[in-house]
């Protein structure tokens, strides 16, 4: 719907508008042939341990676990989080995209907000996921790079 920080955005409701700030911010969607050749574009539901406060006030105060998935995008990630009744993205443009993986959790720094994340039910982050997303920011990266 709007856009409720500069890189998180109420998806709630479809609006054109949001859409195509999404779409400046990280690139048009991957389509349906891109996404087969890539082996998939996005994660499984990943837990969400810790968030900064941005975030965190849009998950509501519940005792209840929070999930939420990564999509990749052309020009940047897609963190998706859904909070009671509403739907929300995390649009992060890989330049200002970080992200460690230790000891099992995933911890992900896109300008002021950041998030920490598990796989649920004990299992693991996919390693291999996390190495395209590298790999997209190092294309991306080399593409806007003035050296070439």
């Amino acid at each position: 719907m709007c856009c409720l920080s500069f890189v998180i955005f109420d998806i709630t409701y479809p609006d054109p508008n949001t859409k195509r700030q999404i779409g400046k911010l990280v690139g048009p969607a991957y389509s349906f042939l891109e996404r087969i050749k890539m082996g998939g574009i996005g994660t499984t539901k990943l837990q969400i341990l810790e968030a900064s406060d941005a975030i965190y006030s849009l998950l509501g105060h519940t005792n209840d676990t929070h999930y939420c998935y990564l999509e990749c995008r052309i020009n940047g990630l897609i963190v998706g989080f859904k909070s009671v009744m509403k739907t929300y993205i995390w649009a992060i443009p890989f330049h200002k995209l970080s992200m460690y993986n230790n000891a099992g959790k995933l911890v992900i720094y896109g300008n002021q907000d950041s998030i920490k994340l598990i796989a649920p039910f004990n299992g693991s982050i996919d390693k291999k996921f996390i190495r395209k997303i590298l790999a997209l920011k190092s294309d991306y990266i080399s593409r806007i790079s003035p050296n070439g």
